[in-house]
């Protein structure tokens, strides 16, 4: 057998791998764009076949691909998505970094499909007869309106576990909120001590951060609902048939379980790619919240002799390679430098999104590729995040205890008592003398112990939340 096939495209003649799915327009690409040596995420491949799967169902009853093409394609979808996906980088091989709008990513998926089809009526690669990948499989389409629907797509899948992973991570702070909610500390600001708060409301906090991170993934996730299929070339729908955009968008939402709207009008949603840079934003939001979070718990797991150490996390590696028994705050680590590759991702994003001119934005695959790559990391790190560190943290509540009392800060609640000026002076003297405010207010009787006990009684310091 022989190592390559011939196959003609409009610039002549190229070798094709003999066994390869895919054609002309395929190989071109392979040949110009060996620059990450990376393929596609499997959501926007996936997104891409079922857009195919819709478009074919949509082309025939418009009437303009036959019901045996129509139900080749369907055939060919249906085979390629069910094959294990470690094979689709092979299938679709195109690099995200890759010439503008994506034509190389929408042609790999034209001619395998064309291939595949037309091997199941018992044709072999490369005959394109009688399914060929631009007069049917891409019927009524472009890369224009194309990709930019499928990475909506895939953006939606992918998105939901990161979703789970961010409700999950919160339910998990709630937890630990509800078993430290009797907790004593000292609070601080300005990394200076400041009046006392419960372990429990920090974790509680962070728990909510959590949910409203959640809530705005969501709102990101609900701008790209949509989509600008059927807009063709330009947005125009220049020789699409009236009825496909509606008869599509209907089939994705059977396809996919995703609510979706055909764009009212296609040609801002061919110029504009704001939504996806709403959704990257909605990231970037997730990415610095949590990073202050994890920000927060390295420095209360600090010391253990001369940090903080108020909580203890999990050991789950050694911490260094010369000093014996040192652990470090390995996950939190990680998780920083995840949240901090998202937010880059985000620039990315922001930057190939304000790079559109006139009537397309091409900078489509690297959005694609870097929303899609950011959410991957995103969700395998809180993942991580919350099975190795947070379900496993415990408080150190000697040390919590200790700090709570030593505080200056707890004068505080002395204040309506005794003054602002009195109380100030009597804080600058415990620290200056290495004692505690409270045996101060005691040795010179300034206030009842019944009375003192209440002022600074747990719940009377940090409120009943």
């Amino acid at each position: 057998m022989p190592m390559t096939r011939q196959e003609r495209d409009s610039l002549g003649t190229v070798d094709v791998p003999s066994e390869a799915l895919y054609g002309a327009q395929t190989t071109r690409a392979l040949q110009n764009f060996q620059i990450s040596h990376r393929s596609a995420h499997s959501s926007l491949i996936r997104a891409y076949l079922r857009l195919k799967s819709a478009s074919a169902f949509a082309n025939r009853k418009a009437d303009v691909i036959t019901q045996e093409v129509a139900d080749l394609i369907t055939q060919a979808v249906d085979d390629v998505i069910k094959k294990d996906e470690e094979i689709w980088s092979y299938t679709f091989p195109v690099d995200p970094y890759q010439a503008g709008a994506g034509t190389s990513q929408n042609m790999n998926f034209n001619e395998v499909l064309a291939n595949v089809a037309n091997r199941i009526a018992g044709n072999p690669l490369g005959s394109y007869k009688p399914v060929h990948p631009n007069d049917h499989v891409n019927c009524s389409q472009s890369t224009n309106d194309t990709y930019p629907t499928a990475m909506r797509l895939a953006i939606l899948e992918s998105s939901k576990d990161l979703y789970t992973e961010i409700e999950k991570l919160s339910d998990s702070f709630e937890r630990k909120a509800k078993a430290w909610k009797n907790i004593a500390k000292s609070g601080r600001t300005h990394l200076q001590d400041a009046v006392p708060i419960r372990l429990g409301q920090e974790l509680h906090a962070y728990a909510l951060t959590c949910k409203k991170c959640a809530t705005w993934l969501e709102s990101g996730r609900d701008s790209l609902r949509n989509i600008g299929i059927g807009g063709s070339a330009t947005g125009t729908g220049l020789n699409v048939p009236a009825t496909f955009a509606k008869d599509v968008t209907a089939k994705l939402e059977e396809l996919t379980g995703e609510t979706l709207h055909s764009a009212e009008d296609k040609i801002e949603a061919m110029q504009s790619q704001g939504a996806i840079l709403h959704f990257s934003s909605m990231m970037r939001l997730l990415a610095v919240e949590l990073t202050r979070i994890c920000n927060d718990l390295r420095l209360m797991a600090s010391g253990p002799s001369t940090g903080l150490s108020e909580i203890l996390l999990p050991a789950v590696q050694p911490g260094s390679s010369i000093m014996p028994g040192k652990v470090n705050p390995s996950i939190l680590e990680m998780v920083n430098q995840t949240l901090f590759s998202v937010i880059g991702y985000d620039q990315t994003i922001a930057l190939c999104v304000q790079a559109g001119q006139l009537e397309l934005n091409v900078m489509m695959p690297m959005m694609a590729y870097s929303a899609l790559e950011a959410i991957e990391v995103s969700t395998n790190a809180l993942r991580v995040l919350r099975e190795h560190c947070i379900d496993g943290m415990e408080a150190n509540e000697p040390r919590l205890r200790k700090y709570f009392e030593s505080t200056s800060q707890i004068a505080t609640a002395l204040t309506p008592k005794l003054g602002y000026d009195a109380v100030s002076k009597l804080v600058q003297e415990a620290i200056r003398d290495d004692k505690s405010v409270l045996d101060l207010v005691r040795e010179r009787k300034l206030i009842a112990e019944d009375e003192l006990k209440k002022l600074i009684d747990i719940d009377a310091l940090t409120g009943t939340t």
